[in-house]
C-alpha cells in the first residue's frame, strides 16, 4: 500500500513538473509562429551605433535621444564606454554622438527626457565597475552636463527610467538579486522578485512590487497615469498615479503574449511597447550575436479603461533582433535594439 502511494505521488510530481515545463515554454514563446509583417516601409537603417536600447524623443524640437553601449562586451566582463546619442529627426542627418561631463565609466541603459522651465534634462541609467546608478544631465548645446548621481543599495538591478521632476523619478529594477543562481530562478521559474523604485527627492521607497521581470516604465502626458511592462510576466500594468505623493494604484493589467521591453508614450498618450516575442531566443542572442531573436512592436491606444492593440511590427530577427524601444514621430516609427549595431526607421502606412 505505501508502495502504491509513493508510485502515485511520484506519478502526481512528474506531471506537475511537466505542466510547469510546458507551462513555461509556451510563455516563452517557443510554440509560437512568427509571420513577419511591418505596417509601412522601411525608410533608414543607422548602424554606427551598438546597442541602442532605449530612446525619448523631444518633440517640440524633433531631437530623439538614444542611449547606445556594447553590451555584447559588456556581457563578456568587459568595459565599453557607451554614450547618448542625438539624431535630428527632420534633418535627415545622421546619430551624433554628445559630448559629456561625467567623470567615470559612462554604460547608458534607460533613459528620460524632461524639460522643466525652458530647461531640458535627461536622466539616464548608469552601470559601471563601481555600482548602478541613475544620472541626471542637463541637455545644452549638444552637450551632456552632469548635475547629479543618485544611488542606493536598493537599486540593485536598475533598468529604465522615468523623470517626473528635476530631482524626482521612478526606476524599475529588473530583479530582485543582483546575481547568482537565484537571479536565474527569478527568470526561469518566474519568482516575482522584482520591483519599481520611487525616489521623491529625498529618499528612495518601493512604489510596486512582486514584479516578473519589471522592464519599461513611463507616464502619460499629464502624469496622472504610470505604465509598467513586465518581461517573463508579458503584462503591462496601468496604474493611477498622485502626481502630488507620486504614489500609485492598480488599475489594469493586460497580458500581450510577449516579452515586454521599454515603453513610449507619443504626444496623442498612445502607447508604443517593444517587445520579444521569442525569449528564448533573444536569451540565445545575448550569447551568440550570429543567432537572431524575433522583434516585435505593439501600438496601444487608450479606450475606455483598457486599450485598442495594434500589432505594427513583427520580423522573425533577420532585419532586426531584439527590439527594446519604438518612438513614434510624425510619420515615423523608429525601433531601436538591445545588441546589435542598428536603429530602424520605418514611414508607417497611416499617420498614428
Amino acid at each position: 500500500m505505501i508502495k502504491k502511494i509513493i508510485k502515485l505521488t511520484l506519478g502526481f510530481l512528474i506531471a506537475v513538473l511537466v505542466l510547469f515545463i510546458i507551462n513555461t515554454l509556451y510563455s516563452a514563446g517557443v510554440f509560437k509562429q512568427i509571420i513577419s509583417h511591418t505596417e509601412g516601409r522601411v525608410k533608414e537603417l543607422y548602424t554606427t551605433m551598438p546597442g541602442t536600447e532605449d530612446m525619448d524623443i523631444d518633440y517640440s524640437k524633433g531631437l530623439l535621444f538614444i542611449s547606445s553601449t556594447d553590451r555584447w562586451k559588456q556581457l563578456k566582463g568587459g568595459s565599453s564606454n557607451g554614450g547618448i546619442y542625438i539624431l535630428q529627426l527632420d534633418s535627415g542627418n545622421t546619430p551624433k554622438k554628445l559630448a559629456h561631463t561625467y567623470i567615470g565609466v559612462f554604460q547608458p541603459h534607460g533613459i528620460s527626457f524632461i524639460s522643466k522651465h525652458s530647461v531640458d534634462y535627461l536622466f539616464v541609467v548608469n552601470h559601471n565597475e563601481k555600482g548602478n546608478f541613475v544620472e541626471l544631465f542637463q541637455v545644452r548645446n549638444d552637450t551632456l552636463f552632469h548635475q547629479k548621481t543618485f544611488a542606493d543599495a536598493s537599486m540593485c538591478c536598475p533598468n529604465d527610467v522615468v523623470g517626473v521632476d528635476t530631482n524626482k523619478f521612478y526606476v524599475t529594477n529588473d530583479h530582485g538579486n543582483k546575481s547568482g543562481m537565484m537571479r536565474v530562478a527569478e527568470d526561469y521559474l518566474r519568482i516575482p522578485k522584482s520591483y519599481l523604485l520611487y525616489f521623491d527627492g529625498t529618499t528612495f521607497s518601493k512604489a510596486y512590487d512582486d514584479l516578473n521581470y519589471g522592464n519599461g516604465v513611463n507616464i502619460s502626458k499629464d502624469g496622472s497615469k504610470l505604465y509598467l511592462t513586465q518581461t517573463t510576466g508579458r503584462k503591462l500594468l496601468t496604474f493611477n498615479r498622485n502626481s502630488e505623493t507620486g504614489k500609485i494604484e492598480l488599475l489594469n493589467t493586460l497580458n500581450l503574449a510577449s516579452g515586454l521591453d521599454n515603453i513610449h508614450v507619443d504626444d496623442l498618450d498612445n502607447l508604443w511597447i517593444a517587445a520579444h516575442p521569442k525569449m528564448l531566443k533573444f536569451v540565445g542572442h545575448a550569447k551568440d550575436s550570429t543567432k537572431k531573436s524575433p522583434s516585435q512592436v505593439f501600438k496601444l491606444t487608450p479606450y475606455k479603461n483598457s486599450y485598442r492593440v495594434e500589432d505594427v511590427y513583427v520580423n522573425d530577427g533577420t532585419e532586426i533582433s531584439g527590439s527594446s524601444i519604438a518612438v513614434q514621430y510624425k510619420n515615423d516609427l523608429l525601433i531601436g535594439v538591445v545588441f546589435e549595431r542598428k536603429l530602424l526607421r520605418i514611414a508607417l502606412n497611416k499617420k498614428p
